[in-house]
């Protein structure tokens, strides 16, 4: 059993898996969603405490989590910006606490929150993960942690109850730019392998076959192990919609024009995607990018399938 409690905000679909996790380990837990009722649900299902508002979760919590979809939104819930004001996390606290934000996330916007907080006398970490919902559910994370190395230290039992690789990569926000850096490669990865299924199928090989092939070669990857199953099963239940993929492009894009670097891939990639959400597959699997190919290329991906 821990010595410290704990406070997560955001019960969504990694969300709910990861505080699950941390009850699990042991962890007193108390949480906050912006829709409370889920909170409500998930504290009775689960047995964990529901707090009101973040500043209540963050009286009566010593470390706090925040897993959440944007950067203003979690701006917002941990610093009051916005609608937030006077009931966020800053406003419940005293020295010596420690945030952790595991969103993906603006580089700026983790320093921005460090320097406020650090500014009360309190801590903050972000530590992103690696992993959709399924893998989060067996704590199979990878989280990638920056921040102060004490602090982080303090922490790390928290965080190994939710992952199964933690890995501290440096100051604040370097956390947050690897995270925005393997997305990148991530989601053109993904474009990649649609673009090859979507062009097998016109020249008569099954994504299934091209699948398997691919699987028995070096170029296997995550993609083709795991999210390909989307494709191959005609399974669009999102693990993640094609918001998370057209947010963590603009993203990334934001600190690509910041520091004047080229991304070519990753801007064919985001119009991609953003392409498919417009295609009326906002509530798609990311992987529906493949329907969008299959369109273009004027061929049915299941009919030799």
């Amino acid at each position: 059993m821990s010595s410290y409690k704990v406070g997560f905000i955001g019960l969504g679909r990694m969300g709910s898996r990861m505080a699950e996790n941390i009850l699990a380990a042991g962890f007193p837990l108390a949480v906050w969603n912006r829709t409370i009722e889920k909170a409500r649900s998930f504290a009775d299902s689960k047995g964990a405490s529901v707090a009101d508002t973040p500043k209540e979760l963050a009286s009566k919590s010593d470390v706090i989590i925040s897993m959440l979809t944007e950067p203003w939104i979690t701006e917002d819930v941990i610093l009051g910006t916005h609608e937030m004001k006077g009931k966020a996390v800053i406003d419940g606290f005293i020295r010596g606490k420690v945030v952790i934000d595991m969103s993906t996330n603006h580089p700026s916007s983790a320093r921005k929150m460090a320097s406020a907080l650090g500014g009360v006398g309190c801590h903050f970490l972000d530590a992103p993960v690696m992993g959709g919902p399924f893998v989060a559910a067996r704590k199979g994370l990878t989280i990638l942690a920056s921040g102060d190395e004490d602090v982080f230290e303090k922490v790390l039992p928290l965080l190994q109850s939710m992952g199964q690789k933690v890995l501290y990569v440096g100051d604040v926000g370097t956390g947050m730019t690897v995270k925005l850096l393997l997305n990148l490669h991530l989601w053109v990865m993904m474009a990649s392998y649609a673009e090859c299924v979507a062009i097998g199928a016109k020249l008569g090989v099954t994504p299934r076959k091209l699948t398997e092939i691919i699987n028995n070669t070096v170029v296997k990857n995550y993609v083709t192990e795991f999210k390909a199953g989307k494709i191959l099963e005609n399974d669009w239940k999102p693990d993640a919609d094609m918001s998370v993929a057209v947010k963590d492009l603009r993203l990334v894009a934001d600190v690509v024009q910041e520091v004047g670097a080229p991304m070519l891939l990753g801007s064919i990639a985001r119009d991609l995607f953003t392409a498919t959400m417009h295609l009326g597959f906002s509530d798609y699997d990311v992987m529906a990018i493949a329907l969008l190919y299959s369109r273009m290329a004027g061929v049915d991906l299941y009919s030799k399938t």
